[in-house]
């Protein structure tokens, strides 16, 4: 039988010629590898030992600003490039400079393009390069300063047993947040120059006992402000050099347009709809070369775009179309961006995600009226046509969103690429207010990073955080908190007992919440060790002064030391689902059915289910463990078990302070989302045989979403399971991703 043609083949995107030319030439670039930010970076350190460390991090950027290759895209009517190439990922080696050696240099497990996905193109006459920049900062990375710092239980809980891993933090910066574009385009860069100016000025060198603080992070907020409008004007320079060499008249016109336009942006407020978009490009291109972390996302797109499409539309130079190329321009050359981890980092986030989320939709937080407009459609039409992953298009729902624009975003998300997201106002709007949001400011959230909100130009600390291995913290439960794989146990359960001697279930559930606070306890101390070596190593002014223009600049602090006006620290939960449905299977075949005893399920798990000399055999007891109602079907005594820990989590985590606590900001705690990308399967393959009939080393459940194949009454009982999650406690973002295949949808 013939399979229809899924919709997103059948259904044909409608690109001008400009914008198909800019996709085809972008999307036939293959990812590789870009040193130039490496050396430069290690060139400036090298040379400028002794300056203060955020002071020598902004002139270090700006060296590299100034000096990287820089380049105008056939046909673009933007500029702005993240490396050499399109699509290519600069190096960012003063976090972690081993794994590039070990990777690029040794091929340890792979060379960059032998990897098993995500492959790089890594020239042979740059190793030479690269082996000498990983020399010079053998012993100086973030990397080498933590292995130091934290203690052995810590080091074991991220390095082998895997019960938690912040790798990503390890090898990059904090990213996860989203920069106060209202406030930048309608200032421009050059007030925050005059807000550092002025700081300088009233620094109370006499009674203030952080005045030095202050005066090094202004000094270098400064640096990192003019170090931008400097990398505007290099592509003005470029932009008119072009077009003198131009024969083509419109293409001329369009450079010198161009020239004119990143002469006065981001330097000065933009005035129309291209300069908007243009400011927005050079300042997020910059902080990307700053900061290697995730999440650099735009905030509520469509609200503060819509003044300067009105306008543009208002006095005639500007038509719905031209906005829609422009903004499908603009997509594009977000999408150029692009970063490279390790492979065992990678295995955490296949697929390249960059997570530079674009939120549209939502409610205005004065009136709390529909926030919908003319942007928000454009985005989508934007999406919709370019088709691309990147920037991740997130959609705001609440009660009053109109029914024409939910049917286009269900159009859109039938494509079939993932995009948009949809969140629900109300549930992230308590969930924000239940951390000490004031109310406009969660009303105004928009998505950071995957799924975890917060108020563009106001959230400092980072969304994203520790990846938290719940399935991990339960199989140790089992076995009186001793990892089978690696034989390592850092914390026994109070009780001494394995589910081989648990007498109730009551016991069972006691010794998983036991093991699941003691590596929360490991988690905060992993977070917390990587914050305070970033404030002494790596402060980032130009993330500080993009992030949080309104609150870092007054105070004269950078985030790390509480700039921000609110400052959580995220983290993800992996395996609700197995959780739940391990811990029925415990409480149903165990203690309530006698099925089987403990023993005799622990030896299954043992045994990966193979050995068939027992009674009942292992294959029979993993049968009857799959048999046991599971989450997602609608199904209380389940999934009450998976709202009641998923609740302790998320309350556990929130116990504990940051680095940031009482200095200034509101929050100052960490807190929960569920989270995932594709941790699951590599946490998956360090976690044995579990009750829920999970095989040993296969992956586990993602964000809150049912275990695959186990949901089988349909979407809307796994609905009805989600539901029943205590989501308020979920502040920085509940995940449940629902899948169909394109026949269903036909």
């Amino acid at each position: 039988m013939k399979v229809k043609d899924s919709y997103q083949i059948s259904t044909q995107p409608v690109r001008t010629e400009r914008i198909d030319r800019l996709y085809q030439y972008i999307t036939s670039s293959t990812y590789g590898i870009c040193v130039e930010r490496a050396r430069l970076l290690t060139e400036y350190y090298r040379e400028h030992p002794d300056q203060a460390p955020i002071v020598r991090r902004a002139n270090a950027i700006d060296h590299v600003l100034q000096n990287m290759s820089i380049y105008i895209m056939p046909g673009s009517l933007f500029a702005g490039n993240h490396a050499s190439h399109p699509r290519w990922a600069p190096l960012f080696p003063e976090f972690d400079a081993q794994w590039m050696e070990d990777e690029m240099i040794k091929g340890d497990p792979y060379f960059p393009d032998k990897r098993p996905e995500d492959r790089y193109i890594f020239p042979e006459e740059d190793k030479t390069v690269v082996q000498e920049i990983c020399d010079w900062w053998k012993g100086k990375t973030v990397t080498d300063i933590l292995c130091t710092r934290l203690p052995k239980e810590a080091v074991d809980t991220h390095f082998h047993i895997k019960a938690a891993d912040i790798g990503a933090y390890f090898q990059g910066g904090d990213g996860h947040f989203a920069p106060d574009h209202p406030w930048l385009i309608q200032h421009g860069v050059k007030e925050i120059i005059r807000g550092c100016e002025e700081g300088l000025r009233k620094i109370d060198y006499k009674n203030d006992p952080e005045c030095i603080k202050k005066r090094d992070f202004y000094e270098a907020a400064k640096i990192s402000a003019k170090a931008v409008i400097k990398f505007a004007a290099r592509y003005a320079d470029l932009a008119e050099k072009s077009a003198a060499k131009e024969s083509d008249p419109v293409r001329k016109t369009e450079l010198l347009e161009m020239a004119d336009i990143c002469r006065h942006v981001p330097e000065n407020p933009a005035r129309n709809f291209r300069e908007a978009l243009q400011f927005i490009i050079l300042t997020h291109i910059c902080i990307q070369i700053e900061d290697n972390g995730a999440g650099i996302s735009f905030g509520r797109f469509d609200q503060f775009m819509q003044p300067y499409y009105e306008a543009g539309i208002m006095d005639g130079t500007l038509t719905k179309e031209l906005a829609t190329e422009l903004t499908e321009n603009f997509f594009l050359q977000i999408y150029t961006c692009n970063k490279v981890r390790s492979w065992g980092d990678t295995d955490f986030f296949r697929g390249v995600p960059m997570f530079q989320n674009l939120t549209i939709g939502g409610v205005d937080p004065e009136t709390m009226d529909d926030a919908t407009n003319d942007m928000s459609y454009i985005a989508l039409d934007a999406t919709y046509n370019t088709r691309i992953p990147q920037p991740s298009l997130t959609v705001r729902f609440h009660k009053k969103t109109p029914m024409e624009f939910k049917m286009r975003v269900a159009e859109v998300v039938r494509l079939g690429t993932g995009l948009p997201s949809i969140f629900n106002d109300e549930t992230y709007t308590r969930a924000m207010m239940n951390r000490g949001y004031e109310m406009k400011d969660a009303y105004n959230y928009c998505i950071i990073g995957c799924i975890e909100p917060g108020a563009p130009g106001l959230l400092g600390g980072r969304t994203g955080g520790a990846w938290l291995n719940c399935t991990k913290a339960l199989e140790m439960s089992l076995y009186n908190g001793k990892d089978p794989r690696t034989g390592i146990c850092l914390h026994k359960n109070k009780s001494g007992k394995t589910l081989a001697t648990f007498e109730t279930y009551q016991e069972a559930e006691d010794a998983f919440v036991d093991q699941m606070k003691y590596y929360i306890k490991m988690e905060a101390i992993l977070e917390n060790t990587i914050d305070q070596v970033w404030e002494e190593m790596l402060e980032e002014p130009m993330a500080a002064i993009f992030a949080c223009p309104t609150t870092t600049i007054p105070r004269g602090k950078p985030i790390k030391q509480g700039g921000a006006k609110y400052d959580l620290t995220g983290q993800q939960t992996i395996g609700t689902a197995n959780i739940a449905n391990s811990l029925y299977v415990i409480k149903k075949l165990v203690f309530e059915d006698k099925a089987v005893t403990g023993a005799q399920l622990q030896h299954a798990l043992e045994t990966n289910w193979q050995d068939e000399e027992t009674n009942p055999t292992g294959p029979q007891i993993k049968a009857m463990c799959l048999a046991v109602p599971k989450y997602g079907n609608d199904v209380d005594e389940v999934d009450f078990i998976a709202r009641d820990m998923l609740g302790m989590i998320a309350t556990e985590l929130s116990s504990y302070k940051n680095t940031r606590y009482g200095r200034g900001p509101i929050g100052g705690t960490l807190h929960c989302s569920t989270s995932t990308v594709s941790s699951n399967t590599p946490f998956g393959h360090v976690c044995g045989a579990t009750p829920d009939g999970r095989d040993a080393y296969m992956s586990v459940a993602d964000g809150q979403s049912p275990m695959r194949g186990t949901d089988v009454n349909g979407p809307t009982a796994a609905i009805a399971s989600v539901a029943k999650l205590h989501n308020e406690l979920f502040s920085c973002g509940s995940l449940y991703n629902m899948k169909f295949s394109p026949e269903e949808l036909s």
